[in-house]
C-alpha cells in the first residue's frame, strides 16, 4: 500500500501542532482576550492562517493531479475546492485590494462583501445557518475521523472507497479534523468557528503533503520493480525524515505569511481604518460574551478598552457599571452610575425633551433603584414620543 508512512516523527510533530493550537486558544479565551481577538477577527493573523494553510493545501493537492495513481480525481476535487475557499475566505481579493462590492453584493449579501457563502450566512445565527454548520461539523467527522478509521480497521465500505480513490487523510490528523468538528457548532459562542477553520487549513495541507511523499513512496516502488527488485536502501527512513521536515517548514511559513499579510494591511490608512473597527467590534461583543460567562473582570477590562475610544457612550458605563456591582467593586459601579447620569443629564439640560435621553436616564435611574426617577423620565419621553407621532404620522 503506497501510503504506509506511518512513523512517531510525523505522529509526534502533529500532536505537538495540534496542542500548541488548542493550548494558545484556550489560554487566549481564557486570560488574554485581546489575543484571542486578533487571532479570530476578519482580516487578522486567525484569518490570514486560515488562507494560508489553504492555499497551501491547493498548491500541493495541484501537484498531486499529474500523479499517475488512483488518488488523481480526488485531489482535482479537493484542489478546487481548496481554491473556492481560499478566494472566498478574502473575498476573491476585495480584502487586499480594497475595492467596492457590485450593487448585487451590496444589496444581497449579508456583510455586503464580494464573494458568495456571504448570501447564506452572515454575523447573525438564522436556521439556515446553524443546519449548515452541523452539516459540516457531520462531514469533517466522517471524513478526517471515522473514514480513515474504518479504513484502518479494514471494513469493507472503507476499502471500497479507498480502492476507487476517495483519499483518507492519515488517521493521526484526527484531532484536527473532530476538534474542528466540534467547535464548527460555536458550543462556547466566542467565534471558536474561526479556530476550526484554522484547525481544518492546516489538517488538509499536511494531508495533501502527506500524500505527496507517499506518491514519492509510490513511484519508488513502482521502480524498483521494474527494476527487478533492486533499489535505493532505507528510501522510507528518508521519505519520513523529509516528511517531518516539510510539516515544519509550512507551517512556519503559514505563521510568517500570516503575520506578514496582516502587518502589511494594517500599515496601510484604509486597511487599519477596516482592522481597528473590526477590533473595536470585537472588543465591545466579547465584553458581553464575557458578562454572560459571569467572567467579571475580563467584562470590565474589555468595556473599558470601548469607553476609552468612545468616552461619553453611556451604555457602556452602564454596562461598566453592572459588571462591577456584580464583580462586588461599589466604588466603580457608583463612578459609572455617576458619569452615566451626569453625561445624560448635560445632554438634557441642552435639550429637555428629547426623548431618546429620558428613556436613557430612566434605564440609569431603574439599575440605582430610584423608580420615582423612573417614572418621570419615562412619562417625559412619553410625552415627547406622542408630539413626534402628532408630528409626523407616518414615521414608524
Amino acid at each position: 500500500m503506497p501510503l504506509n508512512l506511518k512513523s512517531k516523527p510525523q505522529i509526534a510533530f502533529a500532536c505537538a501542532l495540534y496542542l500548541a493550537i488548542v493550548g494558545f486558544y484556550t489560554a487566549a479565551v481564557m486570560w488574554y482576550p485581546m489575543a484571542y481577538i486578533w487571532a479570530t477577527y476578519e482580516d487578522l493573523v486567525g484569518e490570514w492562517v486560515q488562507f494560508w494553510s489553504i492555499a497551501v493545501a491547493f498548491a500541493v493537492s495541484a501537484r498531486l493531479v499529474f500523479v499517475r495513481w488512483r488518488y488523481r480525481w480526488f485531489f482535482l476535487a479537493l484542489s478546487l475546492s481548496c481554491l473556492y475557499v481560499a478566494m472566498e475566505e478574502i473575498s476573491w481579493g476585495q480584502r487586499l485590494v480594497g475595492f467596492s462590492s457590485p450593487e448585487f453584493f451590496r444589496a444581497n449579501n449579508l456583510q455586503g462583501e464580494f464573494n458568495v457563502h456571504n448570501f447564506f450566512t452572515g454575523p447573525y445565527g438564522t436556521t439556515l445557518k446553524a443546519a449548515l454548520s452541523y452539516a459540516l461539523a457531520g462531514g469533517l467527522a466522517l471524513f478526517g475521523l471515522v473514514y480513515p478509521l474504518l479504513l484502518r480497521l479494514r471494513f469493507r465500505i472503507a476499502a471500497w472507497l479507498d480502492a476507487r480513490g476517495v483519499a483518507a487523510p492519515p488517521l493521526y490528523l484526527w484531532p484536527f479534523f473532530a476538534t474542528a468538528a466540534y467547535l464548527e457548532c460555536s458550543p462556547f459562542r466566542l467565534n471558536e468557528a474561526e479556530v476550526a477553520e484554522i484547525l481544518v487549513g492546516l489538517g488538509l495541507a499536511m494531508m495533501a503533503i502527506h500524500y505527496q511523499f507517499a506518491s514519492r513512496s509510490f513511484r519508488d516502488k513502482r521502480a524498483t520493480e521494474n527494476n527487478g527488485g533492486s533499489g535505493p536502501v532505507n528510501v522510507r527512513g528518508r521519505l519520513v525524515a523529509r516528511l517531518c521536515q516539510r510539516f515544519g517548514t509550512v507551517t512556519a511559513l503559514v505563521l510568517a505569511l500570516s503575520a506578514g499579510t496582516t502587518t502589511a494591511l494594517y500599515a496601510s490608512p484604509q486597511g487599519k481604518t477596516r482592522i481597528d473597527r473590526r477590533i473595536n467590534n470585537g472588543v465591545e461583543k466579547f465584553a458581553g460574551r464575557y458578562a454572560r460567562y459571569k467572567n467579571w473582570d475580563v467584562s470590565i477590562e474589555l468595556y473599558e478598552r470601548v469607553l476609552y475610544k468612545a468616552p461619553n457612550r453611556v451604555s457602556i458605563m452602564r454596562k461598566l457599571a453592572e459588571c462591577a456591582r456584580n464583580a462586588g467593586d461599589q466604588a466603580r459601579y457608583e463612578t459609572y452610575s455617576q458619569r452615566a447620569l451626569a453625561v445624560d443629564l448635560k445632554k438634557l439640560k441642552d435639550n429637555p425633551r428629547r426623548a431618546s435621553v429620558n428613556r436613557s436616564i430612566a434605564r440609569t435611574y431603574r439599575s440605582i433603584g430610584d423608580e420615582v426617577k423612573v417614572q418621570e423620565h419615562l412619562s417625559q419621553a412619553l410625552r415627547t414620543a406622542r408630539r413626534q407621532v402628532k408630528k409626523y404620522p407616518d414615521r414608524a
